[in-house]
């Protein structure tokens, strides 16, 4: 994707009408569509010099399971400590050595409202760079690095999927997280909808393109803008047209203030941020396939009829032995719902071929009318035509009668002029 004119996020659709280059639409120069960005990126120098010194809060939990010490890093907010609330449970079940949680295993963290699992080869109590964490009650299954005892953000892979009242939806995000001296990288997909989402996003504001190429509804191509801490955009932003045409405008807290041209820079900025975030998400994919490789090995370590587990129910444990089943039947799902989507578009491209189609008519017995209006203007003009040509020759006619008349009448009147003196 190269951005090369103007436009601005889906928040205003009265840009989309404008196109861009027009001579009335004033051009911005580099200094003045700079200027939200100086201040946001003054604002983000001072936060990270505000957390300089700041470290993630964590503890050395033992888990209950296990009778020798065998501590594992498990990281908290301190504002709301989950590992002190009276139902809190840690289970580990793979080695101990040295005090800490040793190879490959899993460890499971309960309280009343969550139940997690991370899978991983540990060492001295933390994961050795990959992880897979499963999230069932929220549906969340996240996938890559685990460097959460280091400075250093994580790559993963995300998935999300929620279902509410027979509705399914399904995300994914891949990318990078945030640190304190760092942006958040990400991208988004959703495969029931025809969208890509890339955001870079800073404490205190983000950026985000999205990717409407795939979506034959809608008249944009991409979008890109610039949103404050709030989330609404706030600065320049712009969007390139699928007709070739382009709009851009100055928002300020989600209200478009004016359209604009914008210089060629903010152009080649925002290419480099897409680029930067595609990095981002490919080293993301990348770390997944490892942390994979790292599930399969564990699955083969538990999923024996011989491995069995005292701290929790065995058929429970093995839920992730049955994984290959649970994915079957999930995409059966899937497959039910893009079936049903493909048929809602099927039925949008008939109703707009059919308002095609009207108007098409419409225009074409507007074309007819106007066709027929002027043939008989026409035909009108040419009886006018002739009916002036006709009382042109008859007062030609009467003219030259009145002329004759007149030399008549000179014939017969007296030649001297005394005769009209009384």
């Amino acid at each position: 994707m190269k951005f090369t004119q103007i436009g601005i996020l889906a928040s205003v659709a009265l840009l989309f009408s404008a196109c861009g280059g027009q001579p009335s639409i004033p051009k911005v120069n580099e200094q003045e569509v700079g200027k939200y960005e100086s201040t946001y990126i003054q604002e983000y120098e001072t936060i990270k010099e505000q957390n300089e010194n700041y470290k993630p809060s964590f503890k050395w939990i033992q888990p209950k399971n296990k009778k020798e010490e065998c501590k594992i890093w498990v990281g908290y907010n301190p504002q709301k400590d989950r590992t002190l609330e009276d139902d809190y449970a840690f289970y580990w079940d793979g080695d101990c050595k040295n005090g800490y949680v040793n190879g490959l295993g899993s460890a499971f963290e309960r309280t009343m409202f969550s139940d997690r699992q991370q899978i991983a080869v540990y060492k001295n109590g933390n994961p050795n760079t990959y992880c897979i964490n499963l999230d069932p009650l929220n549906g969340i299954t996240k996938e890559g690095e685990c460097l959460y005892y280091t400075d250093k953000p994580s790559h993963y892979v995300k998935t999300m999927i929620k279902e509410t009242n027979g509705d399914l939806q399904l995300s994914y995000e891949m990318g990078v997280g945030m640190s304190k001296n760092s942006p958040m990288l990400i991208m988004k997909t959703y495969p029931f909808y025809d969208i890509v989402e890339y955001y870079k996003v800073f404490p205190n504001y983000s950026y985000l393109i999205a990717d409407l190429s795939t979506n034959e509804f809608d008249n944009r191509k991409y979008e890109f803008n610039i949103r404050n801490k709030l989330g609404k955009s706030n600065g320049y932003g712009f969007a390139t047209m699928k007709n070739g045409r382009t709009n851009s405008g100055e928002m300020l807290n989600g209200t478009l203030l004016k359209r604009v041209q914008l210089p060629q820079s903010y152009f080649n900025n925002a290419n480099k941020i897409f680029d930067e975030i595609k990095r981002a998400a490919n080293i993301a994919l990348k770390a997944q396939r490892k942390a994979l490789i790292i599930k399969e090995k564990y699955k083969k370590k538990i999923c024996k009829d011989s491995i069995t587990v005292d701290f929790m129910d065995n058929n429970e444990y093995k839920e992730i032995c049955r994984e290959n089943k649970k994915v079957s039947k999930f995409k059966i799902k899937v497959d039910a719902k893009l079936a049903t989507i493909e048929k809602q578009k099927q039925q949008k491209r008939a109703s707009l071929n059919q308002q095609r189609l009207i108007q098409a008519r419409e225009a074409e017995a507007v074309a007819s009318q106007r066709r027929a209006a002027a043939a008989e203007q026409a035909n009108t003009q040419k009886s006018w035509d002739s009916l002036n040509q006709s009382l042109q020759n008859m007062n030609n006619n009467m003219q030259m009668q009145q002329l004759n008349n007149n030399l008549m009448m000179y014939n017969y009147m007296p030649k001297r002029h005394d005769v009209y003196i009384h």
